[in-house]
């Protein structure tokens, strides 16, 4: 510690010479950083941690730490590919149902439709038992095939060309409207000064993410000049943000979550500023816990600093607002915490608050769209401009596209209207009340007065989601509680710092909360009788995530996972 104080202090001294106030208070940030960083992991585990950085510069310890990396990622790889092997029937591993080359002749359609048709029964037999958290929100087969026809009478669709596609263009219009409505932005018949708010169109909630990121990015380089952009938001953000840094070159400084309220502290966020600052983001809710970040005080810190606050909604925030009109109109008072007071009341997350400058919200999750379908909206048009990207002189001509991606395909747009058209503010409501009972039982039965001993409930989710830990780890491992239900066909989400389970409640778990409680319940028994028959799987994979002081070790091994994921 003390030789890299010492070194820390002179590179800080050389930088104030060489780049002056702003390259010295980046350095100053990153130190406070790592003081947090190194107390909170304590003295033996911050020396292994270096340790362990030292070893791998060293030849013959590098060669040998990657010679049992490539050994632990091989072995990884043979077992996921043998365990999504086996979910096949044994007719699909032939080699007539194998098709690794184009196949000599052309095939007969009616056979390959019958085939897919199969394919598709046996792969809903995994799912609509509803045992599984998240993956599919709606799961009526009547209302999947009303999106499936959607779909097909404009799957050559392409929103790239408005001149052919015009039908097209007109629904995605109007979905990007009544998302702007759900999350009560202004539109430019509400205010012509700067458009009001607006948005676009993604494959999905990271998409929206990246996009909104790198907006924010080029509008503060084009403005302020800033060529070293900082995102500053809760650890408990999506992943999506680390992706958008490492993509655009942006840095994202991640602050510590209050361990038992799982809420971040907006002091802590703001010391954590600095002139480099273009982004602050929260989520409504965030997706390892359910929980709703202060987004009203975040926002308004965002604002106070000249600065842009995102809103990410994309798990549970399409549900969100159908929650505070069930609320207002009482129907969920019998299953509030305490009916008495506030402590379910919806805390704002939306346009409504001024310093909120851009928001996503997937329609591909509560809002039952076909997968590939989210919004992302901005607070005025202004700030969207800088989310496209332009070339004015391509030898293929003016070239100007919205997002990520040049050509889109049209026919989830279309799907995605005809959902949501259908549906209704109706429909919504009565799905949205369903799954917040039910989410609400399991919350209250884990964490009630006859809840489950040995766990305990991450904060106080609002949405759809539940997490919940351990509290005496030793007793009880919380992975081995996730193996425990998935030999009862549960497939629960492992998280970890802290290390916890959740499950994220759609349509398909409604009336399935007594079931859950008590395979939950006999789970924790289970590895509370006999933990040595659940310290492999999951529990393995992630021990070994927290005994290793140096986690970008663990890297290899999940790119191996992604392998895994397109091998024939």
């Amino acid at each position: 510690h003390l030789i890299a104080l010492t070194s820390l202090t002179t590179a800080l001294v050389l930088l104030s010479l060489q780049q002056g106030p702003s390259g010295l208070s980046s350095l100053s940030q990153s130190l406070r950083q790592w003081i947090r960083w190194s107390r909170r992991l304590g003295p033996s585990s911050a020396l292994r941690y270096y340790g362990l950085r030292i070893a791998k510069c060293l030849p013959w310890t590098k060669r040998r730490i990657r010679n049992e990396l490539d050994e632990k990622r091989d072995a990884m790889v043979r077992d996921a590919e043998a365990e999504w092997n086996e979910l096949l029937d044994d007719a699909a591993k032939t080699e007539a149902q194998t098709h690794l080359f184009l196949p000599k002749r052309t095939s007969d359609r009616d056979g390959i439709l019958t085939l897919l048709t199969e394919w598709s029964r046996k792969e809903r037999e995994l799912w609509e038992g509803g045992r599984a958290s998240g993956a599919i929100y709606h799961g009526n087969e009547k209302f999947h095939e009303f999106l499936g026809k959607a779909y097909g009478l404009f799957s050559v669709a392409n929103p790239l060309h408005p001149d052919l596609f015009p039908y097209v263009r007109k629904t995605e219009g109007e979905v990007v409207a009544m998302m702007i409505h759900l999350f009560r932005g202004r539109t430019s018949r509400d205010d012509d000064d700067d458009g009001g708010c607006c948005g676009t169109l993604t494959s999905g909630g990271t998409e929206s993410i990246l996009l909104a990121c790198k907006a924010h990015r080029d509008r503060a380089r084009d403005l302020r000049g800033i060529v070293s952009p900082e995102i500053v938001a809760p650890t408990t953000v999506h992943a999506a943000f680390q992706k958008a840094a490492h993509y655009f070159g942006m840095r994202l400084i991640l602050v510590d979550v209050d361990e038992r309220t799982g809420l971040v502290d907006v002091d802590d966020v703001r010391r954590n500023m600095t002139r480099n600052t273009v982004l602050v983001a929260g989520s409504a809710p965030n997706f390892p816990h359910g929980i709703i970040d202060p987004i009203r005080e975040l926002s308004e810190l965002a604002r106070e600093r000249g600065v842009g606050f995102h809103s990410d909604c994309c798990l549970g925030g399409m549900i969100l607002p159908f929650v505070e009109r069930l609320q207002a109109d009482g129907r969920l008072d019998d299953v509030a915490s305490r009916p008495d007071d506030d402590v379910d009341v919806i805390p704002p997350y939306d346009f409504r608050l001024p310093g909120v400058t851009s928001l996503s919200a997937d329609m591909h999750k509560y809002g039952y769209a076909p997968k590939g379908a989210s919004c992302v909206m901005y607070s005025s048009e202004e700030l969207r401009r800088y989310q496209y990207f332009v070339s004015i002189d391509w030898t293929g001509g003016i070239y100007a596209s919205p997002t990520l991606a040049g050509s889109r395909p049209g026919g989830i747009s279309v799907a995605t209207w005809a959902g949501m058209v259908h549906l209704g503010e109706e429909g919504y409501l009565e799905l949205t009340e369903g799954i917040i009972r039910t989410t609400r039982a399991i919350r209250e039965g884990i964490r009630g007065e006859n809840g489950i001993d040995g766990l305990e409930v991450i904060g106080n989710p609002l949405s759809s989601v539940v997490a919940f830990r351990s509290t005496s780890p030793k007793e009880v491992n919380i992975y081995g509680v996730g193996q425990a239900m998935a030999k009862n066909g549960w497939n629960l989400n492992s998280l970890q710092y802290p290390s916890c389970l959740h499950i994220c409640c759609t349509n398909l778990h409604c009336g399935k909360e007594t079931a859950f409680l008590t395979d939950l319940r006999s789970a924790v028994e289970e590895v509370r009788a006999h933990p040595e028959k659940y310290a492999g799987g999951s529990a393995a994979v992630y021990g070994m995530a927290h005994s290793i002081p140096d986690a970008t070790l663990l890297e290899p091994i999940a790119r191996g996972f992604v392998d895994a994921l397109f091998s024939g």
